[in-house]
């Protein structure tokens, strides 16, 4: 398992995964840059490579296009879709040997739709459903790729996005889903399981989107008001 910062939630991570009868080893490595994906790659390698990749690093700032940098287009590029790339192919020259293994990149509705205010976030989560494509017809055999795209989830990044917007987590949920409740990261987590297990040997190349209905909803915009609130 890989972590940039907080050593603390990787520690905590680590326990859940000791107590559910699992081995994990912790590297800190900032997978936006080469020296951090070899030092990640290295590790894996070192105790037997990698079966199973999810690229889930990502970084979302918000403000109008017109205001944005080079360097904020390029930090949250490299974080969101340049590690993914780099850390695939990576993980492609490992599983290779193996003829079985599975890379599932986490996306975003924000990737099919586009979000306002977060050109760069939506531009690297469309670039990591066209790279998740690609990479499944590039693909040894045995080896699948896969792309999840929620919508809002119950973290600390979807509650603060909710609090922005002058809502609490009911009312959104109610407005702006079928399910009438956010999706939990749990969710998310076993919908990752399933792409990686066996039941997944035969889906590849595709997107699946866990938002609890919300795009059916929200048509060309998943986060109404987020126009009105900025």
């Amino acid at each position: 398992m890989n972590y940039k910062r907080h050593a603390d939630e990787a520690s905590e991570t680590e326990r859940i995964i000791g107590e559910a009868g699992g081995y994990c080893v912790v590297t800190q490595a900032d997978v936006a840059t080469d020296q951090g994906v070899a030092r990640l790659f290295d590790d894996a390698a070192a105790i037997g490579g990698t079966d199973v990749l999810v690229n889930c690093a990502g970084l979302g700032l918000a403000a109008p296009a017109y205001q944005v940098s080079p360097e904020m287009w390029s930090k949250q590029i490299d974080t969101s879709l340049r590690s993914a790339f780099m850390c695939s192919t990576k993980a492609m020259d490992q599983i290779r040997a193996k003829k079985r293994g599975r890379i599932v990149n986490l996306s975003s509705i924000a990737g099919i739709h586009g979000m306002p205010f977060l050109s760069v976030y939506s531009a690297a989560k469309a670039g990591l459903i066209g790279l998740t494509k690609a990479l499944a017809m590039e693909a040894p055999p045995g080896l699948t790729v896969n792309a999840v795209a929620p919508g809002l989830v119950k973290t600390k990044m979807g509650e603060s996005l909710i609090s922005f917007l002058g809502e609490t987590e009911e009312r959104w949920a109610r407005a702006h889903s079928v399910t009438g409740r956010l999706v939990t990261p749990q969710e998310v987590a076993e919908l990752i399981s399933f792409l990686c297990s066996d039941h997944g040997a035969s889906i590849t190349g595709q997107v699946i989107v866990i938002d609890g209905g919300q795009s059916l909803l929200l048509g060309g915009s998943p986060l109404p008001g987020v126009i009105e609130h900025s």
